[in-house]
């Protein structure tokens, strides 16, 4: 029952660093396209995403 949870845990931590690699990647691709100036709105806009979607799952 253990190893059960363990392993549940370590999927859903290795999904969540999935997620996150993948907004960083985007926030970096829509520096790369002038989308945005400053590199903290991109971040700040990232952060509020990922924590949206936290509080929704």
């Amino acid at each position: 029952m253990v190893a059960l949870l363990k392993e549940d845990y370590q999927r859903a931590l290795d999904e969540q660093k999935k997620e996150v690699r993948e907004l960083v990647m985007a926030g970096l691709e829509q520096i790369k396209e002038g989308k945005t100036k400053e590199f903290n709105t991109v971040c700040d806009r990232l952060e509020k995403k990922y924590r949206d979607e936290a509080i929704s799952n």
